[in-house]
């Protein structure tokens, strides 16, 4: 019979294995994601990085974001984040303006036109968006969205902790 301390290495090593699968499975499903956002706004010229930074400064903040501060918010770097705000801004979706107590900061306000975009997409978004959860039921879903927040509180964690 096998003593506690060979069953719970079995089971750390069991663990390992799934916690690698689940790792490269995610890495996977995020490419996969972005291949299919990317081929549904094709039609609109944005990208999915873009998407997601309008979604981001949309809902992350009450007031204009700096760029630091949305490339802090999406855990990428201030050259990234001016990259596509300057496309965006070429869309008409936000204006890049300079902080009027600090010069240096840039500030990304979101335009009407931009609000207008989305809204005009939501019907056509709320299908995709369905569509990638299919063959999930309502618990498996109340269960996936409790573990990402688990998991996006322990990566912002350890992505700070990265940073220092």
């Amino acid at each position: 019979m096998k003593d506690s301390n060979e069953i719970k290495e079995e089971y750390r090593s069991e663990r390992l294995e799934m916690e690698k699968y689940i790792l490269i499975v995610l890495f996977l499903i995020q490419q996969r994601w972005g291949y299919i956002i990317n081929k549904d706004l094709a039609n609109d010229q944005i990208t999915t990085k873009q998407w997601l930074m309008m979604i981001v400064m949309a809902n992350a903040f009450q007031n204009p974001p700096s760029m630091q501060e949305v490339a802090d918010a999406m855990s990428t770097t201030h050259q990234n984040v001016k990259q596509l705000a300057t496309r965006l801004e070429a869309r008409g979706f936000l204006k890049i303006e300079q902080d009027p107590e600090n010069r240096r900061i840039h500030r990304l306000n979101v335009t009407a036109e931009c609000f207008e975009y989305w809204d005009k997409r939501t019907p056509e978004d709320a299908e995709s968006v369905t569509a990638l959860f299919k063959g999930l039921d309502d618990i498996d879903i109340k269960n996936l969205f409790e573990i990402m927040g688990k998991l996006e509180k322990t990566s912002s964690e350890l992505y700070r902790e990265s940073k220092k």
